[in-house]
Formats: structure tokens, sequence, C-alpha cells
């Protein structure tokens, strides 16, 4: 896995080989396939549900959902590079913890993503999107 410069590592590893707890930091990168995306500490794509609101901020992934599909937990402090740190925030999960929000969307990483930059999530199940430094939905769709 690269490590960005100066950027902490995950903590220990999920059963799936996934790192458990990012360090709270959201990237806007350009991606060849998807454009603007947005990225962790580690590289991974961060992505955001159709599901859920922006406006109110509100997660509509809660129980089994959140095993494919993993919240990024909101920490102080965050670093932000290539977003407007005024569209970052967090919204209160029904579980009672705090996740990070861009513009407004919850954001999610995807269990199926093994590798930094890899992008398996995007357009999964018509609703899950990678999402830009905007908050909007990247693109294109694939058919």
């Amino acid at each position: 896995m690269r490590q960005r410069p100066g950027a902490a590592a995950y903590g220990p590893l999920s059963p799936a080989g996934r790192p458990s707890q990012p360090q709270a930091a959201l990237y806007g990168i350009s991606s060849d396939t998807l454009g603007w995306v947005v990225i962790d500490a580690q590289g991974y794509v961060l992505y955001r549900s159709e599901r859920d609101s922006a406006r109110p901020s509100r997660s509509a992934c809660t129980g089994a959902c959140t095993v494919q599909w993993l919240p990024v937990p909101a920490a102080d402090p965050i670093r932000v590079e290539g977003i407007d740190r005024q569209l970052v925030g967090t919204v209160l999960r029904p579980d009672g913890t705090r996740q990070l929000t861009l513009a407004g969307w919850p954001l999610y990483g995807y269990a199926g993503d093994r590798m930094p930059g890899d992008t398996n999530g995007h357009a999964k199940d018509g609703h899950w999107f990678a999402v830009t430094p905007i908050g909007t939905r990247a693109g294109p769709t694939p058919s």
C-alpha cells in the first residue's frame, strides 16, 4: 500500500484485509477513469449513496450494510487537500457514532476495494458512486 507523505498509517487490519481505522484525511485527486474523486489517507476511493440525504445529512446505511460500506469515522483534526474545507462536516449516525460528510453526503469506503485506487464500488447496486471533491457523484457511470 502506498503511504502519503506525513499521513499516519491505518490501525489494525480488518478480517477483510482492509485497514480498520483510517486517519481523518480527505484528498481530491484526478482519476484516469472517473475524473475527480476523493480518497482517504491511504489512497482508497470514497463513496456516497443516493439512498442517503445531504440536506439534511442522513445515512441510510446501517446494520448489515456497514459490512460492505464502511462509514468514514469523523475525527479531529482532519487533513484536507484539494477540497474546500467548508464542505467537510459530520453527521450523527443512528448508532451514535459520527461520520464524515462532504457537501452533506455521508462518506464510505468499500470493502470490495482491495488496493488503493480500486473503484469496484462505483455504480454498485445503482446507488453507490465514487464522490467528487464537491460532493457530487463521479462519472462516467458504467453501463
